[in-house]
């Protein structure tokens, strides 16, 4: 080890400290010892040598502890002002995500912006929150790069996500109070609080909880097409049908389509259908199932650009124009038809 390196290195100022005070404290002892014992000899001035001797010395012991002091208040001041320092900068940046996350969350979507923005607080977090407040950190950072980058995202079609991201904003807020030393927020309220952030969102969530019926009172009271709300509503009543009887299966109702779900096949939604519209009868549905060659065949639609084949997510489009295209019975048919391929 070099010696100078060490004696240098601002982490072994308290063992300087120590070994500079046992060694002034061995040198001022030894000579005092040295000058109460030593014979001085018989001359005019050797009462006062000797003192001056005891003054000199007992002043520079007085500037040595004075000088200890110093240094030990100076260790104490740069530690309060760096934890000073760090709990305002903790503060900042857990100030910024809870605001962050508030915006993100408020409109369920996570465009590339945010995405670049979240990956910044990621890397902050990592600096400067302790590791396990980083750990919530990464476990919430994982449920918010589930959202969609945008309305049009279906595959990320998930309300569950949203309150899982507030859940978990909570455990990483307690979490930070833990960093902060102001104390850890206690179970009931913890749960308090999930219980009352889930109803909040389920307010202006996209999710609408009760059902069909107040589905098409949304749809009606938008005024939009009646036929193609008739044709909407007979489409998910056939669904509900499935969806009593089969526990497996779920429905989504959201403000701008309905997703249908069959937890035993995927994860994914298996039939999206569109709201109508307010000129158009028709409505955008899509299939998750490739089935696109079967259905033009079937209904002999080869010529029609109204149904689209998507090779990536082998799953198929029908576009509300299709409506207009073969009729009211036949595009229900159709629907039915693709029912019955998701329920196969």
């Amino acid at each position: 080890m070099n010696l100078k390196t060490w004696w240098y290195d601002t982490k072994s100022t308290k063992w300087q400290i120590i070994i500079g005070t046992l060694l002034i404290g061995f040198v001022f002892i030894g000579t005092f010892a040295f000058l109460d014992t030593y014979q001085f000899e018989e001359w005019e001035y050797s009462g006062f040598a000797k003192s001056m001797m005891g003054i000199l010395m007992g002043t520079v012991a007085l500037g040595v502890i004075t000088g200890i002091i110093i240094i030990f208040q100076s260790i104490v001041s740069m530690d309060r002002e760096k934890n000073q320092k760090i709990f305002d900068e903790r503060l900042k940046l857990y100030r910024e995500f809870i605001n962050k996350t508030m915006g993100i969350v408020s409109d369920n979507l996570l465009d590339p912006i945010e995405r670049d923005q979240l990956k910044v607080i990621e890397k902050e977090i990592l600096m400067i929150a302790s590791p396990e407040t980083y750990k919530k950190w990464m476990i919430l950072y994982k449920d918010i790069l589930k959202l969609k980058a945008n309305e049009n995202d279906k595959e990320n079609e998930d309300d569950d996500v949203i309150f899982s991201i507030s859940d978990k904003s909570i455990e990483f807020i307690n979490s930070c109070r833990q960093d902060l030393e102001i104390g850890v927020i206690d179970k009931q309220t913890i749960a308090y609080s999930k219980s009352e952030s889930r109803s909040e969102i389920s307010k202006g969530s996209k999710t609408i909880y009760s059902g069909i019926d107040e589905k098409i009172k949304l749809l009606r009271n938008a005024k939009l097409n009646e036929k193609g709300i008739n044709a909407w509503e007979l489409i998910l009543r056939r669904l509900e049908e499935v969806r009593k009887r089969e526990d497996k299966c779920i429905i989504n109702f959201t403000k701008s389509a309905c997703s249908f779900y069959n937890k035993d096949i995927s994860s994914n939604w298996l039939l999206y259908i569109h709201n109508p519209g307010k000129e158009t009868s028709g409505f955008n549905i899509e299939v998750r199932r490739d089935i696109y060659n079967d259905l033009i065949d079937k209904y002999n639609l080869q010529d029609s650009e109204n149904i689209e084949a998507n090779n990536s997510h082998k799953a198929i489009e029908i576009k509300a124009k299709l409506f207009n295209e073969v009729g009211e019975t036949r595009f229900n048919e159709i629907a039915e038809y693709c029912i019955n391929c998701i329920l196969d």
